[in-house]
């Protein structure tokens, strides 16, 4: 008879390498659910009751697993093969690294990296408490890039930092399977299910959901569950909670939000250690139901702005500074440098970072639509008009129409509460001279001007950027990929990236799904490449009108070089070959 397993894999990777290597052994019939601590238990427990033999899991998961089962728990250890091949991938990394995890990962990090004579802090932990604690203590001694296990990966995004997942390969996962054979007939016995918050009605029209200090959600009836379906966490539309005066207050606690794009007034009482959250809709809105706005749910932090070349350190630390006050900021540069992210940094490095932050894309919107939202109505209120300590990213403000600008202008000489940074494609001075751009919305909102380097003005990034990405890559498809060869690297360093970073995303994306081995290869890169030089060649050629008399062909070829280097005629003189008072000459 096969041994029956529940496996518990804490991030998705896992779960396709355990399908794959345990489903080819016939000894065993497997069935595996992504989770990851205490968002593991009801499915373990679901598991006892189905008569399941054996359960496997790894690390801080495993253990915690342990002590609410009786079924035997095979912890998926992680091998020297899994800690080399991470080492291997960031061993040449310019950031300062450390290891934070469980024994078991610290352990084999520390015989790994003394062999490879590769010096790393390694901070060991017992319990997923202890991970900030060793984050902060980290990151106090200059870690910029974290590895370990989930717990520890998703602990420093929350923090603003970069975490690299150590996964487990398929030797991890054989030695694993010869522990279950030696274990699996452990009898099961029943564990008895208790609900919580019996005397709350689940019927109750107001929203009520009870969680403890750190957002673990104890309870939530059928009102809240229709508005956040079944969750163990604190919903993101509340986790603000944790950041304003903490969640755990010895004060009742009022506030206005929106959940789902709708206004709920939101009554915090505690109790305890817990606290319980009343939620209903609010009958005369205090803000708009922002259609048209977005609200990160995660909201970007400078240690998540990839790179230490000059120009992108130089941008990095001006725009720390602009954080540091509470003037509006202009932020320029081309489609897709990351402007978005250096407008959140600049909101979660500021005073108002507890505050919300709302991206505004103006090249995408209806405009009487955004007009209800910011300027509000009779009837409620606008986004400008509230008295909160948030934050507006105005992004692609040069797509406004002129009207719609001179509106803005006119709220904002009245004064808003929020601080509003914005963006465009072209520079500011650029703008300036443009007939078709409110001149006083400009230096309303452009008291401070941060140009966003192109890719192709700091190239020496592009090695950082891309290892970060494999990382990633490894993370959520359970690879081990561990670089690229100098070839591939050599190309992506002599392109010309008019897609920035979110093309280089893209085609390191499309080069790991074409990769065979653990590196990437020329040969994936050629695959890649011929439609790219394709598309880089046409897409140009489509932009001239080769009808036309030569003047106006080269004036043609001038304008789209022109706007390729954000109207910087410096930097486009440059790339033609030709002096700047010639290029002026010629567009005259």
């Amino acid at each position: 008879m096969k041994i029956k397993v529940k496996g518990i894999a804490p991030y998705p990777g896992l779960r396709d390498l355990l399908l794959q290597v345990v489903g080819e052994d016939n000894r065993f019939e497997i069935d595996v659910e992504v989770a990851d601590l205490e968002a593991a238990l009801p499915i373990v427990l679901s598991a006892q009751e189905q008569n399941y033999d054996v359960i496997i899991s790894r690390g801080g998961t495993a253990s915690f697993i342990r002590k609410h089962v009786s079924i035997p728990v095979v912890d998926i250890p992680v091998s020297g093969y899994d800690i080399l091949r991470v080492l291997t991938l960031i061993k040449d990394s310019n950031s300062k690294l450390a290891i934070i995890g469980f024994p078991n990962i610290c352990q084999g990090a520390l015989t790994v990296s003394s062999l490879l004579d590769f010096e790393i802090p390694i901070y060991s932990i017992n319990h997923e408490a202890e991970v900030r604690v060793k984050l902060e203590k980290a990151v106090k001694e200059g870690a910029q890039i974290v590895l370990g296990d989930v717990v520890t990966v998703k602990t420093a995004q929350e923090m603003g930092l970069h975490g690299i997942l150590i996964t487990s390969g398929v030797e991890s996962i054989q030695d694993m399977l010869s522990e279950v054979k030696s274990v699996h007939d452990i009898y099961l016995k029943s564990h008895q299910k208790a609900s919580f918050f019996q005397h709350i009605l689940q019927n109750f029209p107001t929203g009520t959901l009870v969680c403890d200090s750190k957002g673990k959600v104890l309870y939530l009836n059928d009102t809240c569950q229709q508005l956040f379906g079944e969750v163990t966490t604190l919903p993101n539309d509340l986790t603000f909670l944790l950041k304003v005066n903490g969640i755990h207050s010895d004060k009742i606690h009022f506030e206005h939000v929106l959940i789902q794009k709708k206004s709920y007034n939101l009554k915090t009482v505690p109790y305890g250690d817990d606290v319980f959250i009343y939620i209903e809709p609010n009958k005369t809105p205090y803000m708009s139901e922002l259609d048209m706005v977005q609200m990160p749910a995660q909201i970007a932090s400078f240690a998540q702005i990839i790179g230490s070349s000059y120009e992108i350190t130089k941008t990095i630390k001006r725009a720390i500074a602009y954080a540091k006050t509470d003037n509006q900021v202009w932020l320029s540069g081309e489609v897709g440098t990351g402007k978005a992210v250096f407008a959140e940094a600049i909101h979660s490095a500021s005073s108002r970072n507890r505050g919300r932050f709302y991206h505004v894309a103006c090249h995408s919107i209806n405009e009487s639509k955004l007009a209800t939202e910011l300027f509000g109505t009779d009837s409620k209120v606008g986004l400008l008009q509230i008295p909160s300590n948030d934050t507006l990213y105005l992004e692609y403000i040069e797509n406004l129409s002129i009207q719609m600008q001179e509106r803005l202008a006119n709220e904002l000489r009245k004064g808003t509460n929020l601080r509003v940074i914005s963006s465009s494609k072209v520079t500011f001075k650029h703008l300036l001279k443009d007939p078709n751009i409110h001149q006083e919305l400009l230096h309303l909102l452009g008291e401070y001007q941060l140009v966003i380097p192109p890719l192709r003005d700091r190239t020496e990034d592009i090695e950082e950027i891309a290892r970060v990405l494999i990382a990633n890559h490894n993370s959520i498809y359970g690879k081990q990929f561990v670089g690229m060869r100098e070839e591939v690297l050599n190309r992506l360093m002599e392109y010309n990236w008019p897609g920035n970073l979110k093309e280089l995303e893209n085609i390191i994306s499309e080069l790991l799904a074409l990769a065979k081995g653990h590196y990437i290869g020329i040969e994936e890169w050629d695959l890649v490449w011929e439609r790219y030089s394709f598309t880089e060649v046409s897409s140009s050629a489509q932009r001239i009108d080769l009808n036309k008399t030569w003047v106006e062909i080269e004036r043609q070829i001038l304008e789209e070089v022109l706007k390729d280097e954000g109207m910087n005629q410096s930097k486009a003189a440059k790339r033609l070959g030709i002096s700047r008072a010639t290029l002026w000459r010629k567009m005259q």
